[in-house]
C-alpha cells in the first residue's frame, strides 16, 4: 500500500471510530509551502494517551504492527509513539495540553488527491514546528511564511509560542526574525 493509501485508510478508520485527528508533518505542510518528500505519517490524536488502546485496536485492524507491548509503555511515557504499517513510520501525538485542544478546533478538512483528510492548520503546524525547533522545521516555517497561499495569524502563534518559550522567548524571536524576512532569512 502507497503512503497516500495509508493516510486516506487511516482518515478513514479514525472517523468512522470517532477518533478526533489531523495529519501533521509534511502532510499537512503541503497545504501551506512548500512541498518535501517524506516516508512517515504524522498524526495528532486529539484524545488523552489513556485512549492508546483504542487507537491501536483501529490502526491494528488496518495491519497496523501494534502488538509489542512496549509501544503502549513508550506512548504513556511520552505521550507519543511511532508505530509501523509494513515499513512506514507512523508517529502518533496524543493531547495533554491547551494547544491540542485548540488544534483539533481548528483543523482543517482539505481534498487530499479526491478523499477529504484532517489536517493541522498553518498555524498549529508552525506551533509544532517552533517547538521541535529542528533546523528542518525552521525550514519548513521559512517556506510557509514564504509561500503560504492565505494570510497566517502570527498573533495566535506568537501567543503558544510564549506560553511554550516561557521567558527565554528563543523561538519567539527566531519566529520574528523569519517574519521580518518574509520567510527569506533561516538561521
Amino acid at each position: 500500500m502507497l503512503l497516500d493509501e495509508q493516510i486516506v485508510a487511516i482518515e478513514k478508520a479514525f472517523g468512522a471510530a470517532g477518533i478526533p485527528h489531523a495529519f501533521g508533518g509534511a502532510q499537512a505542510l503541503a497545504y501551506y509551502g512548500p512541498i518535501r518528500a517524506t516516508h512517515d505519517i504524522d498524526v495528532n490524536v486529539f484524545l488523552s494517551v489513556a485512549e492508546v488502546g483504542r487507537v491501536f485496536e483501529v490502526l491494528a485492524g488496518l495491519g497496523v504492527d501494534v502488538a509489542n507491548p512496549g509501544l503502549r509503555v513508550l506512548a504513556e511515557r511520552d505521550e507519543q509513539v511511532r508505530v509501523r504499517w509494513n515499513g512506514t513510520p507512523i508517529d502518533l501525538f496524543f493531547a495533554y495540553d491547551a494547544l491540542h485542544r485548540s488544534s483539533m478546533e481548528r483543523r482543517r478538512r482539505v481534498d487530499f488527491y479526491g478523499d477529504p483528510i484532517h489536517i493541522l492548520s498553518a498555524e498549529d503546524l508552525i506551533v509544532f514546528k517552533a517547538t521541535f525547533d529542528r533546523s528542518k522545521d525552521w525550514k519548513d516555517i521559512a517556506g510557509m511564511i514564504f509561500a503560504s497561499p492565505e494570510p497566517l495569524d502570527f498573533d495566535y502563534v506568537r501567543s503558544w509560542l510564549e506560553r511554550i518559550d516561557g521567558v527565554e522567548h528563543a523561538r519567539l524571536s527566531r519566529l520574528e526574525r523569519l517574519i521580518a524576512s518574509g520567510g527569506v532569512e533561516v538561521d
